[in-house]
């Protein structure tokens, strides 16, 4: 066994997960997701094949079809990494694992209504960083396996559900049946929804494939919402939030989310988000990722901020009035540059994340401010510059190299000089 990352049980010389497919029933009364995961490899792999799992309940793992039983193993569980899920594979390059979490699951926290601005929906929300997202679905938990992914997310109607991915439709229980009816599907196997275009989006949403049996997946007053995640991410920034949540548009590519009770406040406070996205592209180059929305999560919720790309996770205690609380939005914007696209290549390195995205900020904020008073980080290109094979690049088309590139801008003199 040769480790990519000391907090990951991934071997080195696996074949790398490219894309993993979910379907995502959430039952807010046990606090449990009812999962399937169908993980693509970049290439066929004999033998044993390692996962990241924590508190993950294995039911089966089919090879593709439902009728080819792969055998499998669950260690037990390790203070820190969880437990080492084996999967014997024959020339296989896809396998699909059915799971269910655990209500104490490291990356969940359920809310009872009490908990939330609005005290009438519970919510759920996830926080994978740094090592948690293997306690949602089995996975390669380490930045150096960035992978895309897509969700179907099946919740209460009442409820909306908000991911780190592209929205790409909901379905109510009476459409899903409907549509499984016309194509006279009775398999829970997945048909391989890719990422490209389908002819009809609505037959990806019919399966559950194999999350749960299809009398409780079209069960009436559910709905399911799908997903898809084109960027590749590293597992921590996997992102997922549902509740009684609603939204307003603060431009063509930004918009906010939050409890309706906060909304118009939100929309106010964040309203010049727009603005620090097209500072940020100014010094930094493109925005990568299409759409920079914001959630304002529940009260409970206890962190200021989450850089999931796509969908920043944010904490209502921000919001005060006067609009300073885009300061922290700022902050997780630089991370859509430092941390998303350039990402430390193991769990180690975490501080690169932070430090770098620390000298974007301020560039952002500050000279957007016209504040050239600039103090106590003069040095930190110090400590940077022997450490670039410790970060890892997207493997999209980014091609932004960030500490040549911020140590070139004529904005860093004042860095240096203020």
């Amino acid at each position: 066994m040769a480790p990519l990352d000391p907090h990951s049980y991934a071997d080195s010389t696996h074949p790398l997960t490219n894309l993993i497919e979910l379907a995502l029933f959430l039952d807010f009364d046990s606090k449990i997701i009812h999962g399937s995961a169908t993980l693509h490899l970049s290439r066929p792999f004999t033998g044993d094949f390692f996962l990241d799992t924590r508190s993950l309940h294995i039911s089966v793992i089919y090879g593709k079809s439902c009728d080819i039983l792969l055998p499998f193993k669950l260690s037990e569980p390790d203070a820190i990494k969880g437990s080492l899920l084996t999967v014997s594979l024959a020339n296989q390059s896809s396998f699909t694992v059915i799971f269910r979490t655990d209500s104490g699951g490291s990356a969940l926290q359920w809310l009872d209504p009490a908990q939330t601005a609005g005290g009438k929906l519970p919510y759920v929300f996830t926080q994978c960083q740094a090592i948690h997202a293997r306690s949602i679905f089995p996975c390669q938990d380490t930045p150096a396996a960035r992978i895309r992914y897509t969700a179907k997310v099946n919740v209460p109607s009442e409820m909306s559900v908000v991911m780190s991915a592209a929205h790409m439709g909901r379905a109510s229980s009476g459409q899903l049946a409907g549509a499984m009816a016309s194509r006279g599907a009775s398999s829970n196997q997945s048909t391989g929804h890719e990422l490209s275009s389908s002819p009809s989006l609505m037959t990806t949403f019919g399966s559950s494939m194999g999350a749960c049996d299809d009398n409780i997946w079209f069960a009436e007053g559910r709905v399911v919402e799908l997903f898809q995640m084109e960027q590749c991410i590293p597992p921590y920034l996997f992102a997922m939030a549902a509740g009684d949540i609603t939204f307003a548009d603060l431009s063509p590519r930004s918009r906010i989310y939050a409890e309706p009770p906060v909304l118009a406040a939100a929309a106010h406070e964040f309203s010049d988000t727009e603005a620090m996205m097209l500072q940020g592209e100014t010094l930094f180059g493109p925005y990568e990722w299409e759409r920079l929305d914001l959630v304002v999560m529940p009260p409970s919720f206890p962190y200021g901020g989450m850089e999931n790309p796509r969908m920043v996770f944010l904490t209502p205690t921000v919001i005060v009035g006067d609009k300073s609380g885009v300061q922290v939005v700022a902050h997780e914007l630089a991370h859509s540059w430092t941390g998303n696209l350039i990402t430390n290549a193991t769990n180690d390195d975490f501080w690169l994340n932070e430090v770098l995205k620390y000298v974007l900020f301020c560039l952002v904020y500050f000279i957007r401010l016209s504040d050239s008073s600039f103090k106590g980080i003069s040095t930190i290109f110090d400590y940077l510059i022997p450490f670039p094979k410790a970060l890892h690049m997207s493997s999209g088309n980014c091609k932004f190299n960030v500490l040549s590139s911020l140590v070139n801008l004529p904005e860093f003199d004042i860095l240096l000089c203020g």
